[in-house]
């Protein structure tokens, strides 16, 4: 590895803390208006999502830095995580408090588990989606009424791309997809453009933010070392 790019590697570790997380909440309000997928303001917003792939208590650690803003976000669960399961008592009560902060609850849905086959149905794949909705439903006490698929990219070619999905806004449609200017910390790098980058930027009409609160830890760490911090704390 080269200086420079030990140097950026670096830098890119250090943007992954809760610290800088709430700075660039705050560079996003000065110029955003934040909002949930079907809205549509005149001036400049930002959907901000939080996929909880491996860790509630990561998510609220986020929603508390939020709460403090005073800003609202989205937290989709994912009911068949490999890392938490929502029926469990401590799990349940996390969502809840995310819940109870203000912030919105929706479902994210793994097309891996059950529905492997190519050839499933339109119909078992809907079957599992409201099951899983209702799921969410009831630990969060709250309506749940957006959804967004895990791996997307994996699952590109089958996802159902229909604006509504048992009752829920699809945040997989072409609208979201094309229309926004999109911002994503997937695997622990930055996917496309760095945030505080497009942040320093004039503000785009629309911007959609995509989270996993799995990276942000109190201290810079490897990717590697932060799913680690997650697998031992469970």
């Amino acid at each position: 590895m080269t200086r420079s790019s030990a140097g950026e590697k670096h830098a890119e570790e250090k943007d992954f803390t809760e610290a800088n997380y709430g700075r660039l909440l705050e560079l996003a309000a000065s110029k955003y208006r934040f909002e949930s997928y079907g809205a549509a303001p005149e001036a400049p917003f930002v959907i901000w999502r939080h996929d909880v792939d491996y860790s509630p208590q990561r998510a609220l650690a986020f929603a508390k830095i939020e709460a403090g803003l005073g800003l609202r976000c989205i937290y989709q669960v994912l009911v068949s995580s490999r890392s938490y399961n929502i029926l469990e008592p401590d799990t349940g009560g996390v969502i809840r408090q995310i819940a109870g902060l203000g912030h919105e609850i929706g479902l994210h849905f793994d097309m891996d588990v059950g529905l492997e086959a190519e050839a499933v149905s339109r119909e078992k794949i809907l079957d599992r989606i409201g099951l899983e909705k209702r799921l969410i439903e009831a630990v969060a006490g709250v309506p749940v009424t957006t959804m967004s698929f895990h791996n997307y990219v994996l699952h590109e070619t089958r996802l159902d791309r229909a604006d509504e999905i048992c009752g829920m806004l699809n945040s997989s449609t072409k609208a979201y997809q094309d229309g926004y200017k999109y911002v994503s910390d997937s695997n622990g790098i930055w996917r496309y453009d760095r945030l505080e980058d497009v942040l320093s930027e004039p503000p785009f009409p629309r911007l959609h933010v995509l989270t996993h609160p799995v990276w942000w830890t109190p201290e810079p760490m490897l990717p590697v070392e932060r799913l680690r911090r997650v697998v031992e704390g469970r």
